[in-house]
């Protein structure tokens, strides 16, 4: 559980399809070795949802033949105009093709990310290859206290947030007393967070845009447990909290 732990605190945005490049180039050993930590836990996730989409195959390989075995029975049923077992054929197939309509939209939100993080690993990989970047020391425009409201689950909440050069770290309360951890990276003023919660570990992914501004952030967000969120993703913003 720590080494899991551990290794959720250093997942950060890679969505980003470029990164900053100082004019005085110089080799940045912490942000080759940031990149690399990256790229594993990436692959980590990866193999995550490679399982998860496995068990979601396996269902809808059991749902189909559920499916075929409820037709033939139901044909059976017509040839022999047995109206009673006909009622309760039609029934079961209806429940089981809605059944399997879920697993399709399940299936589909996991394709989806399998093929994202594919793409960022891949970015990734490219870019270390050719990584030579100065670290900024300065404070980061992501700095601060957040205004955070979730939808459509109408969730609010604040996001304690600290940057430096393109790591970005902080903590969270949102309401309904949950609290915990936040990773990330802004990268060309593109946000990527992962929410590491004191109860249920890592759950979320919140994407999004930091306006010109600097004082608010719009995108989305993603739950990792698809299974049993009543919304499994939704839109996110966020507004800078002046200094109390």
């Amino acid at each position: 559980m720590k080494l899991q732990r551990f290794v959720a605190c250093v997942m950060v945005a890679v969505t980003a399809v470029s990164i900053p490049w100082a004019a005085e180039s110089s080799r940045a050993p912490d942000a080759v070795d940031a990149f690399i930590a990256i790229i594993d836990v990436e692959r980590t996730l990866l193999d995550e949802d490679m399982v998860r989409h496995q068990r979601l195959a396996q269902q809808r390989g059991l749902t189909f033949n559920r499916l075929q075995e409820l037709y033939v029975a139901l044909d059976a049923a017509i040839q022999r105009k047995d109206a009673a077992t006909m009622e309760t054929l039609v029934f079961q197939v209806e429940a089981t093709e809605r059944e399997r309509a879920e697993q399709v939209g399940f299936e589909r939100l996991v394709v989806e990310r399998i093929r994202d993080r594919l793409r960022r690993i891949v970015v990734l990989e490219e870019r270390l290859e050719g990584l030579d970047v100065a670290v900024e020391t300065a404070v980061g425009p992501l700095e601060g206290r957040w205004d955070v409201s979730m939808l459509p689950i109408s969730q609010k909440g604040v996001f304690n947030l600290k940057q430096e050069g393109t790591i970005v770290s902080g903590t969270y309360r949102l309401e309904g007393g949950w609290t915990g951890s936040l990773t990330g990276t802004l990268v060309e003023r593109k946000v990527h967070l992962v929410r590491i919660d004191s109860k249920l570990g890592r759950s979320m992914e919140f994407e999004g845009f930091l306006a010109n501004d600097g004082d608010t952030i719009r995108g989305t967000w993603q739950s990792y447990d698809l299974s049993t969120d009543l919304h499994p993703s939704g839109q996110w913003s966020a507004v800078r909290r002046d200094s109390d």
